[in-house]
């Protein structure tokens, strides 16, 4: 055949023909890249959630801060105080200062008032006697005889107001002496007298509930010599 004439060369091809993988190679190949972009999303997820924690924590460490707290058991810190206005404290203690020194000089005023109206309350009592008295001597020099009563009269009066003003006479006679109340002047022997009693007043004494005003001037009996 003349189209079909072998002409005896050979035909020789200078490129490697290309291979095929088989099937389950590629299956391999896919499964292991599969592999590697799960963990290395994991591995993400992991510091993105180690980020968020350390995040957390600064932020609940600044709150117990704020709130005066220390750690996560909730235990109680240094207070945060507030900022101090130095001319406020001083304002305030400038004014603290001037309604003390007001309240003191207010208290001793009231406190003249109260002596000065006492003063005024017993003066008032005692002018009855000194008028009384006034009286006995303008009549002493038409009738002297009459000088005594109305001086025992003014001087029981006296006493009243003594009495009425809260002083007691301490004038006894008789009674054993009492150191607390007596100041003994003199010691002598008296007849019919307890040794160590009061045989005379000198001078009366006077006090009140709140104490001795003075001590009563006494003569004391004497023991009686063997």
């Amino acid at each position: 055949m003349a189209g079909d004439e072998w002409t005896g060369e050979v035909i020789m091809s200078h490129e490697r023909p290309e291979r095929t993988r088989p099937a389950e190679g590629w299956a391999e190949d896919e499964a292991a890249d599969r592999g590697a972009v799960e963990a290395a999303a994991a591995g993400a997820a992991a510091s993105a959630a180690e980020n968020a924690e350390a995040s957390e924590g600064k932020v609940a460490a600044g709150s117990d801060r704020e709130a005066g707290t220390d750690g996560p058991a909730g235990g109680r810190g240094a207070p945060v105080l507030p900022e101090l206005d130095v001319e406020d404290l001083r304002d305030r203690w400038q004014r603290a200062v001037a309604e003390t020194e007001n309240l003191r000089k207010r208290y001793e005023r009231q406190m003249d008032d109260v002596r000065r109206a006492e003063q005024d309350r017993v003066t008032a009592a005692w002018l009855p006697v000194v008028d009384h008295l006034e009286l006995a001597l303008q009549h002493a020099a038409a009738d002297p005889k009459a000088v005594i009563p109305g001086v025992e009269a003014v001087c029981q009066q006296a006493h009243a107001l003594l009495a009425q003003l809260g002083y007691r006479r301490i004038a006894e006679v008789g009674e054993p002496f009492d150191p607390a109340v007596h100041e003994a002047a003199q010691v002598r022997q008296e007849a019919g007298a307890a040794p160590g009693s009061v045989v005379q007043v000198l001078r009366a004494g006077y006090g009140s509930d709140r104490g001795l005003l003075r001590p009563a001037v006494v003569s004391v009996a004497a023991k009686a010599q063997e």
